[in-house]
């Protein structure tokens, strides 16, 4: 049994934030870029398919929907809105992707328009991009282990025509960087890591990430040796792949932390790479109601455990379990409170601070200093209600009620 195995059997926790993201971005993106293109036609692509469902858990009688139901279920949700998703699949492992035509052929409306391409992606990019055409592309590619090779995502999916509006989805796998890393560090460094095993494994890497660079920036970023610094080195080669993809394709990027745990080191960094200005806006308002969803998904997982590990220790509560889970869930409503007000706080403060320098800000173009360290997690309610409490202080003009607020520009009262 592989690990790509074990995967699809239950479905993991980083998933929750995923595809709370997947949930939220794929129809936007369509929205935006379908008003621009021949019936609103716009494509998904999804790389590493997988068989459209985990396996149940519990007393569940379906497991919980993958990444390629959460499509089909968007494009029907789009279609409300005049535009036409074509869901693109690709998936190497042939029972998989047979499993995937069932699934879909269970649950797509016969109205919605699907491929399912068996294979690696490298192998079928060609014939993906040939089905794209010239309508807007949202490609996913979330991997068990390393994705496309460096060049052929910057040539030939980011190398689309400029005017061909494209973005690229990648779920880049830190855990396997450090692990891949240990390789050509410490003491594995001396020992026989040259076995065409790992040589294997550190050539695939140095394809995905676009060369052999990746393995001084690791060994120097870890010097250190102290707990962790494995994961922050991980951490660093990742923030020089973006710069490098920047400097050859012009795509910029906006990445969220997937963790385990809050707390924890991330394990893979959802990175969207992208060309338009209102791009990185509207993910981070994906990722803020995944994040929500996520925080949520642990909370009732260490309910679960608290009541269980009650049963076994301790007897019976006079007042029983649903006093708990309602003390809890008040608990949950408390803290959610707590840090939406200081995701404000925070918000106003920068803004405040931006403000001091300059008479204006376009929110736009500087959204992400304005949300500083609150990326990924607050969104555009709590700028609103920072800029109302500034508003109210009297350092900055009004907003504009009927108009977006991405689109909108801050400015100091004099």
């Amino acid at each position: 049994m592989t690990a790509n195995d074990v995967f699809f059997q239950r479905k993991q926790a980083a998933a929750v934030l995923k595809h709370g993201v997947l949930m939220r971005y794929p129809p936007v993106f369509a929205t935006m870029t379908g008003s621009t293109s021949d019936g609103g036609r716009v494509v998904y692509l999804d790389g590493y398919a997988g068989p459209g469902r985990y396996e149940p858990e519990g007393d569940e009688a379906v497991g919980a929907p993958g990444s390629p139901l959460l499509a089909v279920r968007s494009a029907t949700t789009i279609a409300k809105w005049s535009r036409d998703l074509h869901c693109i699949f690709v998936e190497r492992k042939p029972q998989y992707a047979e499993n995937l035509r069932q699934v879909l052929a269970d649950e797509a409306g016969a109205d919605l328009n699907y491929d399912v391409l068996d294979g690696d992606v490298q192998d079928r990019l060609d014939e993906a991009l040939e089905i794209a055409g010239q309508s807007p592309l949202l490609a996913f590619l979330d991997p068990f282990g390393t994705a496309l090779p460096y060049e052929m995502m910057t040539r030939q999916l980011m190398g689309r025509d400029s005017a061909l509006k494209t973005e690229v989805l990648l779920n880049l796998n830190l855990e396997m960087v450090w692990r891949i890393g240990g390789l050509i560090t410490g003491q594995e460094k001396d020992s026989e890591q040259t076995t065409s095993g790992n040589s294997a494994t550190l050539e695939r890497i140095d394809a995905f990430l676009g060369g052999d660079w990746w393995r001084d920036t690791f060994t120097a970023a870890r010097e250190s040796g102290e707990p962790g610094s494995a994961a922050r080195a991980a951490q660093t080669v990742a923030t020089e792949f973006r710069r490098r993809v920047l400097a050859a394709t012009g795509f910029k990027s906006f990445s969220v932390p997937i963790r385990r745990r809050p707390h924890h080191p991330p394990l893979f960094l959802l990175i969207l790479f992208f060309r338009h200005q209102a791009a990185p806006y509207q993910f981070n308002e994906a990722a803020s109601g995944a994040n929500a969803e996520w925080r949520e998904h642990f909370r009732k997982i260490d309910l679960s455990e608290d009541l269980a590990r009650r049963r076994r220790e301790e007897p019976p509560d006079l007042f029983g379990e649903d006093l708990i889970i309602s003390i809890t869930e008040q608990e949950a409503r408390d803290i959610e409170a707590e840090l939406e007000n200081g995701w404000v706080t925070t918000i106003a403060s920068n803004i405040r601070n931006m403000l001091d320098q300059t008479s204006s800000l376009r929110i736009e173009e500087s959204f992400a200093d304005i949300y500083g360290a609150t990326l990924g997690l607050a969104r555009e309610k709590h700028l609103r209600r920072a800029w109302d409490q500034l508003h109210d202080t009297g350092f900055v003009h009004r907003r504009d009620t009927t108009q977006k607020i991405r689109r909108q520009t801050i400015r100091r009262r004099d």
